[in-house]
């Protein structure tokens, strides 16, 4: 994997429109994800897709003297040999504390799916860069709210899908209009980002091991973190379903938007993306 070298040059990809949110008087950045879910202003398909040269950081994107130098959840979607030959690289990672330099030096574009609350606690290392973008897609915890009322990653995951539709739908649509490299990611890089990933992964002929493969990785990168957690969780049962990060999980999503639409392809033409956007998302 390629890294950062000490300055890039940004450019902006596709933005996000939230004026509904503006003219009720709050910015978008005040208001909840699921606020936005009906209201947001879906970004109009380019002629052609965006090009840039690398991201630049400056001084004010650097984190702290006591950085990280590495990610410990950042890959290639689908992993290492599925996008060889491929005229871009996305990227998926969690979001740490860490020096600019972790980051991939050919990125051109980031997407931001964390919270705002998320984004505060945890500013991100390339905020200040112009190819950054915050695209907050949904609370990945919302629906487990008591041990008694957990629900499995797995139908976390397809209610997402079906309630969320219009925040997928800009995401997808973004990365339709990057041509070159560029990062995906939200806190853990586990739920927001595994969802992402994995549609990206079966629309580019992965089979469902690749995919289960994918998600997975996760849990060995976050082996310790993840035992930390379950040791100071005060809601340990919640906690094991959070952590349960194994292949059956992202299958059984792929295998149900499959059964459903009939393919990937047909969830992201459902969702309205264009014949051209989704050949974009392809190549």
């Amino acid at each position: 994997m390629r890294t950062c070298p000490a300055s890039f040059r940004p450019t902006a990809p596709a933005s996000t429109d939230f004026g509904a949110c503006e003219s009720a008087g709050r910015s978008p950045a005040a208001v909840d994800v699921h606020d936005r879910v009906g209201d947001v202003t879906i970004p109009s398909a380019p002629a052609s897709p965006t090009t840039s040269s690398a991201l630049s950081t400056d001084a004010t994107a650097r984190p702290t003297s006591a950085a990280a130098t590495a990610l410990r959840n950042l890959r290639e979607v689908g992993g290492p040999s599925l996008q060889t030959g491929r005229r871009r690289t996305i990227y998926r990672a969690d979001t740490e504390v860490v020096e600019p330099t972790a980051y991939p030096g050919s990125l051109i574009a980031v997407l931001d799916l964390r919270r705002d609350d998320e984004v505060e606690r945890v500013p991100h290392p390339l905020a200040a860069t112009a190819g950054y973008q915050r695209m907050p897609l949904f609370d990945p915890s919302s629906a487990i709210e008591s041990a008694d009322a957990a629900v499995q990653l797995d139908e976390q995951y397809i209610d997402w899908l079906e309630r969320h539709r219009a925040t997928i739908k800009i995401v997808f649509r973004t990365l339709a209009q990057i041509d070159g490299d560029a990062l995906v990611c939200c806190s853990a890089g586990k739920d927001r980002t595994g969802v992402v990933s994995a549609l990206l992964a079966r629309l580019w002929g992965a089979d469902l091991d690749q995919i289960g493969a994918d998600y997975a990785a996760t849990r060995e990168n976050f082996a310790e973190r993840f035992a930390a957690e379950l040791a100071a969780s005060n809601d340990p049962e919640r906690t094991r379903i959070a952590q349960n990060v194994v292949p059956e999980i992202m299958i059984n999503v792929i295998e149900h938007i499959e059964g459903r639409y009939g393919s990937v392809e047909g969830y992201l033409t459902s969702i309205g993306l264009t014949d051209d956007e989704i050949r974009a998302l392809k190549h």
